[in-house]
């Protein structure tokens, strides 16, 4: 319960301090510019459910309860990378064409959840429930019991998943497949400072961080094309509609509301 308060307490700080930050006229963005961006940006529901992927239209064709995949049970275990490079999963829902009949013949989820790895999926039997679900109530109390002792973070889902990565607390495996994974290129160590068109809003990006749960060709060209002037559509509003960071940054990993953790100056000018 404590911990609970805590990560209720540490979303209301941000929020608040970028509230007085606008309605003091000391922001230091331009308040026309953040307010419209803050209306653009879905609202952050409960932690336990954030980064959860519901799957309806082929569970109610068969006459079965949605398909609930909570991200934060997989990605403790295994890298981003497994699913989405190795097992070809898509990143946006609906692009991956998956059915009962790629799964059961050890495609996708298939892979794993052979009842051996994990609980099987091959045949109709009483593991139904656990992907398909009426309600959420049982996996919702699963997170607030997996949750515990992992370190803070004040959006998402409560948890600082990069430094959870760092201190141990979960050690996910990179390969399923034993695939050769290239060595994090010593010159990309230190973070890419990128600057903004409002004062102290630079954006501190981790190449180290990215890498520890993906490849290079993950973001590179499809996301980001590295040619020169290529991002020149690069803006708030465009990360919020789901391009450049946002194909991530908005529905699984910190959602945008989070600010402080890419503008790291905009912390100090709030005051907090």
């Amino acid at each position: 319960m404590l911990r609970k308060v805590m990560r209720m307490l540490l979303r209301a700080a941000p929020a608040c301090a970028l509230v007085l930050a606008l309605s003091s006229g000391g922001a230091a963005m331009d308040r026309s510019e953040l307010a419209k961006v803050l209306k653009t940006i879905p609202p952050n529901g409960p932690f336990a459910k954030f980064g959860n992927v519901t799957m309806r239209t082929r569970a109610k064709q068969a006459g079965m309860a949605p398909v609930v995949f909570p991200h934060w049970v997989h990605r403790a275990r295994y890298t981003c990378r497994v699913c989405h490079l190795e097992l070809n999963f898509g990143m946006k829902r609906g692009d991956t064409g998956i059915t009962r009949a790629l799964y059961t013949k050890g495609r996708f989820c298939g892979v794993c959840h052979d009842g051996t790895v994990a609980f099987g999926v091959q045949t109709a039997d009483k593991q139904c429930h656990r992907c398909h679900m009426e309600n959420t109530k049982e996996l919702d109390q699963r997170f607030e019991d997996f949750s515990e002792g992992l370190p803070l973070a004040s959006f998402g889902n409560g948890i600082d998943w990069a430094a959870a990565l760092r201190d141990g607390s979960i050690r996910p495996t990179n390969s399923i497949n034993g695939q050769i994974t290239l060595p994090f290129p010593e010159k990309l160590k230190q973070p890419l400072k990128l600057g903004t068109a409002s004062p102290r809003s630079d954006v501190s990006f981790s190449h180290e961080e990215h890498f520890a749960e993906l490849d290079c060709s993950s973001c590179h060209p499809d996301i980001f094309n590295i040619k020169v002037k290529s991002t020149s559509a690069f803006t708030m509003e465009t990360n919020i509609y789901g391009n450049f960071c946002g194909a991530c940054h908005m529905l699984v990993s910190f959602p945008m509301n989070d600010c402080k953790r890419c503008h790291k100056g905009m912390n100090s000018s709030f005051g907090t």
